[in-house]
């Protein structure tokens, strides 16, 4: 198996920036930062392709007129033209070269394509106002890709459905496109539109989830309060290994989803990133945190305060903020008792890391 990436693009395409360079060396130097907080750091799970059954693209016109699909280019904001992906799994690159046939008589949009646990195929058209209102006169676009896959448009993310003949956007439509994991290895589905929010793939997904669990039960707390759960990929999975979660989100489609989802996980809808006031108290609970590229900042706030949970699940993709916020955290006398890695990115700067922060004793006793 080669070290470097097996690719076409490589040195053009932004999606792998280090395709060229040694796959052991790039994992190394993503982690290395991580090490800094601690030297426990195990990989559990590492993959040189087909990691993806979701990806976010760009249709843009090109100077010749000719439309391009993929991602923006390494060294430029052109539009790298894919004709396939080593980091979409099978199906997800079966369902793009598909989508690629065939154009939309637009000059630039965002899409995200996706494939089911079950194969169902997914399109979200990100794109402006007024290419919508052209696509729905023109209609034959639309009608091509609605017999091949579940189509959404817009940020509402709404449905589109045919009525008489024309098309017609209705409320967002829930589906199973994600899924999360029992403590047997059984699928739980997780409800969202296909614009929603979720992990890269199935299988860094499961490597994930079982991360989480495992450092949840080295934590020795039963009752975890989650904040920024999205549609509960932690919070249901927890709850099936038997743990009391009562988890956090603002999103209304999240929240939505993770009722449909049912599991026995106690839901709140509010605001805890920009208003932390809006959280509930923590007594000897665990956190569950997977906060937004800003990180921990306004809960740190009220940690500092003392709000002080028991202990502390920290997910993070975003490396630097992830060291940050560990400093702060032994500041406020929490120290990292193990972090687990999964390389759900491949050939790039970017990890997804799940530490385990527990109270330091003798730092809380000074600290009080």
């Amino acid at each position: 198996m080669s070290d470097v990436l097996s690719c076409r693009y490589v040195g053009r395409c932004g999606g792998c920036p280090s395709g060229g360079e040694n796959f052991d060396s790039v994992l190394s130097a993503k982690s290395a930062p991580v090490r800094t907080v601690s030297a426990s750091l195990e990989m559990r799970f590492s993959a040189r392709g087909r990691v993806r059954d979701r990806a976010d693209l760009v249709w843009e016109k090109g100077a010749d007129g000719s439309m391009h699909l993929g991602l923006y280019g390494l060294n430029d904001r052109a539009v790298v033209d894919l004709e396939a992906c080593p980091m979409m799994s099978e199906s997800l690159e079966a369902w793009f070269k598909e989508f690629r046939l065939r154009a939309p008589p637009i000059v630039r949009g965002s899409v995200r394509l996706r494939v089911s646990p079950s194969g169902e195929r997914g399109v979200w058209l990100d794109f402006a106002n007024q290419d919508v209102k052209m696509l729905f006169a023109e209609r034959e676009y639309l009608q091509w890709l609605n017999a091949r896959a579940f189509v959404e448009i817009g940020q509402r993310r709404k449905a589109l459905v045919w009525r008489e003949g024309a098309p017609k956007l209705v409320e967002p439509e829930l589906r199973p496109w994600f899924e999360t994991y029992d403590g047997f290895g059984n699928a739980i589905p997780l409800y969202g539109p296909v614009g929603g929010f979720s992990q890269t793939g199935f299988a860094a997904n499961r490597a994930l989830v079982d991360a989480v669990s495992e450092l949840a039960a080295a934590s020795g707390v039963r009752d975890w309060l989650e904040l920024f759960c999205g549609n509960g990929n932690f919070a249901l999975a927890l709850a099936a290994r038997g743990y009391s979660v009562e988890a956090i989100e603002l999103d209304e489609l999240a929240v939505r989803g993770l009722q449909k989802s049912g599991g026995g996980v106690r839901i709140l809808r509010q605001d805890v990133y920009l208003k932390s006031g809006n959280l509930p108290p923590i007594g000897e609970r665990g956190l569950l945190v997977d906060p937004p590229r800003a990180g921990l900042r306004e809960v740190l706030g009220e940690m500092a305060k003392g709000w002080r949970p028991r202990a502390l699940l920290y997910v993070s993709c975003y490396t630097d903020v992830f060291v940050q916020d560990s400093a702060r955290l032994a500041e406020l006398g929490y120290i990292p008792a193990k972090i687990l890695g999964v390389d759900q990115f491949p050939y790039s700067p970017h990890g997804e890391w799940i530490a385990l922060f527990q109270r330091d004793v003798a730092a809380n006793s000074a600290h009080a």
